[in-house]
């Protein structure tokens, strides 16, 4: 396996951990954000139950297509840079559907360095010597 092969899927794994990790930090370390704002929080109104539904919706479509897309990527499938990139858009949507959100800063910060690198490997993905890959499929030296 070649260095920019390992630099690509390192990446993209380190892309999927953190994201995940700043999805779930809040929830396993409810102390990182303050109580008075947690509070405040809870007393909005909730979203309308037909930005809930739509959330929900979008939410199965896109795990489903982020998954789906991150394992192409890693194996360097050619249909996995287009969906990688639908799905990106789509999850985008999540964010008017939801409103107003609250989170830590450490969430904030892993959630961020998630997306950066999630940039990093759909740009390589694309215009990196890696590009061929794609377009050949894939190899049998993973």
């Amino acid at each position: 396996m070649s260095a920019s092969v390992l630099f690509f899927r390192v990446l993209l794994l380190a892309s999927v951990a953190c994201g995940i990790i700043g999805s779930f930090i809040d929830g396993v370390f409810p102390s990182l954000i303050p109580k008075t704002l947690a509070d405040a929080f809870e007393a909005l109104p909730p979203p309308p139950a037909i930005a809930l539904f739509g959330a929900s919706v979008l939410f199965l479509i896109t795990f489903g297509g982020s998954v789906t897309a991150v394992v192409g990527l890693y194996l360097f499938q050619p249909w996995s840079r287009p969906l990688a990139l639908c799905m990106t858009a789509l999850g985008l949507l999540f964010h008017p559907l939801l409103g107003p959100v609250v989170e830590s800063g450490w969430s904030r910060f892993f959630l961020e360095v998630s997306s950066l690198l999630w940039g990093a490997v759909l740009a390589m993905s694309f215009v990196s010597s890696l590009s061929a890959r794609f377009v050949e499929g894939p190899r049998a030296d993973f």
